[in-house]
């Protein structure tokens, strides 16, 4: 299994409209793509346990050949609809990390 993390840090001018739209058009696009089995949204908070305007999205991808797929296949096309509509309001940062152990 592999996850696709992206971390993203915000302008606060954009929080709310970001918000509502990576939960209604992104990560449904992201979804659509048939390459990942799901995704969750969670907010990152600091030391405090206080909000800090920084979210990660982690998407699940049965293996590798899939995220390979989505790379070659949708990844420019689904960046650049969030450049679009955001430009540098949004920093992105992007890791890729294997499971290797998940117990419930």
């Amino acid at each position: 299994m592999i996850l696709y993390n992206v971390t993203v840090s915000l302008d606060p001018k954009v929080e709310k409209d970001w918000l509502q739209w990576v939960q209604e058009e992104h990560i449904p696009d992201m979804l659509a793509t048939k390459k990942f089995i799901s995704a969750q949204l969670v907010r990152i908070n600091d030391d405090q346990q206080q909000p800090t305007g920084n979210y990660a999205v982690q998407y699940k991808a049965e293996n590798q050949s899939q995220m390979d797929a989505y790379l070659k296949e949708d990844a420019a096309r689904l960046r650049g609809k969030t450049a679009a509509r955001f430009g540098d309001k949004v920093l992105a940062y992007r890791t890729f990390l294997e499971l290797l152990n998940e117990q419930v």
